[in-house]
């Protein structure tokens, strides 16, 4: 399969959601002309049709015609995966969580607070940050009723880079999907009332096999 002769896209300028890079799982993107799923293959969007009929020409077929329009400009369009499965799974909830709250009008319920771990449990480096979240989300904060508090996001940040940091030389990996999970349960209103969402079983799934690694 030859590449359609396009500029590579960098999947750090692509949206998240327009990505699948989950591990042992094909690796899917969208297709930027017709918008659909395709697989990659060779860091290319395998050739797929775009639905819209093709104009009749005179070349003959000595079978059916091919069905599903024409070929896609998309085909072959060359993918270079230049971000990690972490740092898109991170880009990913920050994503569900922003249009979460644009997708409703209504006051979401004020997450609540997590408990503090016990001194031994947690970080010294990460203690005042924790803290500083804690007495913020017992706040009547307007921005954290409507889902959308640039601070608690830049805490919550600032905390697990602090804590990737700590628990690098034991378990990094088990690390920050345990952050990312808590995060997601932190800001995902199914997750918080009891129902996991699709995301939230995964990275659910994800802890589970880190920790038991």
């Amino acid at each position: 399969m030859r590449h359609n002769g396009r500029t590579p896209l960098k999947a750090s300028t692509m949206r998240p959601e327009h990505l699948s890079l989950r591990e042992n799982e094909p690796r899917l993107v969208v297709c930027p002309d017709c918008d659909t799923w395709h697989r990659l293959q060779r860091s290319m969007i395998l050739p797929h049709r775009n639905g819209v009929p093709a104009e009749r020409t005179g070349r003959r077929y000595l079978g059916d015609k091919p069905s599903g329009g024409r070929r896609c400009p998309g085909s072959a369009q060359r993918i270079a995966i230049d971000i990690s499965v972490e740092e898109w799974t991170e880009r990913l909830l920050e994503a569900e969580t922003t249009a979460a709250g644009r997708r409703t009008a209504r006051p979401i319920r004020k997450p609540r607070p997590q408990p503090t771990p016990a001194p031994v449990q947690m970080p010294a480096a990460t203690r005042p940050l924790r803290e500083q979240l804690d007495d913020h989300l017992q706040s009547d904060c307007p921005h954290c009723r409507a889902g959308r508090c640039a601070h608690v996001i830049e805490l919550r940040q600032r905390i697990r880079r602090t804590t990737q940091i700590v628990a690098a030389p034991l378990t990094p990996i088990y690390g920050q999907i345990r952050t990312a999970l808590r995060e997601h349960r932190a800001s995902c209103a199914p997750c918080g009332s009891g129902v996991s969402c699709d995301a939230g079983r995964n990275l659910a799934a994800r802890e589970h096999l880190a920790r038991t690694a």
